[in-house]
């Protein structure tokens, strides 16, 4: 079973779409309420230190609006 790491400014939203399309069984919200690079550093950090599948970035928004998920208990592409 596979894990996967992100950021996003809606991880509920993401959680849910990785578990109806990769088929994970948990998911949760690591951190929130960060910058854009603190959440792009945790993520790298949370992926490496779990071993899970991660794509560090997206697009950028300015203040703290981004949150770092991991959802685990399924298949990753």
């Amino acid at each position: 079973m596979g894990c996967r790491v992100g950021m996003s400014t809606d991880p509920d939203a993401r959680i849910a779409y990785w578990q109806a399309e990769e088929g994970h069984t948990g998911g949760e919200v690591l951190a929130c309420n960060l910058s854009y690079d603190e959440a792009l550093e945790r993520e790298t950090q949370e992926a490496r230190d779990r071993g899970c599948v991660s794509e560090p970035g997206g697009v950028r928004v300015v203040g703290g609006v981004w949150s770092v998920y991991h959802v685990w208990g399924g298949k990753v592409s």
